[in-house]
């Protein structure tokens, strides 16, 4: 039912307020009236004493009840209460109110009976006939340990419970203003509070109808204030895979177009025309090539795909077997396309905790790179060393190199320097972008330096750990 969390804040706050108005108005009534009916009765009961004491000598020698009356009346006036002497036949011999009073009866009550027995007698009840609280208290006149009477006294209580009254009223009141103004501020509160979260919730709710252009303003350095800045940087990254996906795409579906749309006008003219022999074994060919490169292209695109998975395949290897295991692969190629070949591997190169395999691919990748795009005569080098407790692999070659605006795109997917002469070469260009996200998965960095018509330079560096990436 209670939907809004302003409202369950706000429903809280006074709730909370409320109960502990309620109970420390409780205890604080309760701690009062305890203390005004103690304090009224300790007064009587010391009223009670000074008058047992008084009365002693009187009631020794026959008790006269005008006397013991009168001495009633002053220690009434004294206190605002009604003040009975009885004989220790529990016979009234004083009585502070004269018309009306109890002189000469039987004043038989527990009070009494106590106060006759040497104990103080107390009793607070009710009074039908006056309808009023009564505290009552008894005191015995003995003398010599022996009992003469007992003094009575009775007071009433309206003005304890009229006091505690008005405190309680006060305490009504106090609740009553406490939750107003709690109520106001909490709702203000409340408002500050819920605000960002509603703004969260709208912007949430806009991206999931596809608007990623969003931004809320973190105003405070609270924990909402730190959800706010993280569901910016979240929905800027959402937006910024978003539009890489789109390109993505659309890069995909360019490169797939190019030679399927070949592939189809070659079939087409094959249907369509009569060829010879050499004809057709050339549009062939073509088909053969483009098919070809459908399937190096999608042959990267699975690498792409699966570059988490290869990377989790992690075993510890001898990187000097897995150097050497590539370099039995690619020297051939290069001297047979006249490139001289030079090695600076360190003979003491540790062991790597990762795929063998994946680091297979992208050294594969550099190296063929630098085999296609140095024409012959040149030559290349490939160094590996470890300083610092990573591995540094550099390759290096006197190719073509690469114009010095390219090379900030250069690890971009799809991104061609040459996109002509690429695609002749066979080229999909995604290779350097697989290299790229298979290196950082393992904590490794890698970069280029590069001048156009001298050559370039690849440098790889891997941690000795290396840690699979998010």
């Amino acid at each position: 039912m209670l939907k809004s969390i302003r409202l369950r804040l706000t429903i809280t706050y006074l709730l909370l307020i409320v109960t502990v108005m309620v109970v420390t108005g409780l205890v604080l009534l309760n701690m009062l009236e305890q203390y005004y009916l103690a304090s009224e009765e300790e007064n009587l009961e010391r009223t009670g004493r000074l008058a047992a004491d008084l009365m002693a000598g009187y009631m020794q020698d026959g008790a006269d009840a005008v006397m013991l009356s009168g001495v009633a009346e002053n220690f009434s006036r004294q206190i605002n209460a009604r003040v009975v002497i009885v004989n220790r036949h529990m016979l009234v011999v004083g009585d502070s109110v004269h018309l009306g009073g109890l002189l000469g009866t039987k004043m038989d009550r527990p009070e009494v009976e106590g106060a006759l027995q040497g104990e103080i007698g107390r009793s607070t009840q009710y009074s039908h006939l006056s309808e009023q609280w009564v505290m009552q208290v008894a005191v015995p006149i003995a003398e010599g340990g022996d009992p003469l009477g007992a003094v009575f006294l009775s007071a009433s209580l309206n003005t304890v419970y009229e006091t505690l009254g008005a405190i309680f009223r006060f305490l009504v009141l106090s609740t009553v203003v406490a939750v107003l103004l709690a109520g106001g501020l909490s709702i203000i509160f409340s408002h500050h509070l819920t605000k960002p979260i509603k703004e969260l919730t709208q912007a949430a709710r806009r991206m999931a109808e596809g608007n990623l252009d969003q931004n809320i303003p973190a105003t405070s350095g609270d924990e909402i204030g730190q959800l706010a800045q993280q569901f910016n940087i979240m929905a800027a990254k959402v937006k910024e895979m978003n539009q890489r996906l789109t390109r993505f795409v659309a890069d995909v579906s360019h490169e797939l177009r190019t030679p399927l749309t070949s592939i189809h006008v070659c079939l087409q003219s094959l249907q369509n025309y009569d060829m010879g022999p050499e004809e057709q074994k050339e549009f062939l060919q073509d088909i053969n090539q483009e098919t070809q490169r459908l399937i190096y292209l999608v042959e990267d695109l699975l690498d792409l795909t699966r570059r988490q998975e290869v990377a989790d395949k992690r075993e510890l290897f001898s990187l000097n077997e897995v150097l050497n295991d590539v370099l039995e692969v690619v020297v051939p190629r290069a001297e047979r396309k006249g490139l001289s070949f030079f090695t600076d591997i360190a003979d003491n190169l540790p062991s790597l905790n990762l795929s063998p395999e994946a680091l297979k691919r992208v050294l594969f990748n550099l190296l063929d790179n630098a085999i296609k795009f140095t024409p012959s005569g040149g030559w290349l080098k490939f160094s590996a060393k470890y300083s610092n407790n990573e591995v540094c692999i550099a390759v290096q070659d006197t190719g073509c190199g690469i114009p010095e605006e390219a090379l900030p795109h250069l690890f971009e997917r799809f991104y061609r320097v040459d996109k002509a002469r690429s695609r002749e070469m066979g080229g999909t260009g995604l290779g350097l972008a697989i290299c790229k996200e298979i290196v950082e998965l393992y904590g490794g960095k890698i970069a280029v330096e590069s001048r156009e018509g001298e050559g370039s330079t690849f440098y790889l560096t891997l941690p000795l750990e290396g840690r699979p990436g998010a």
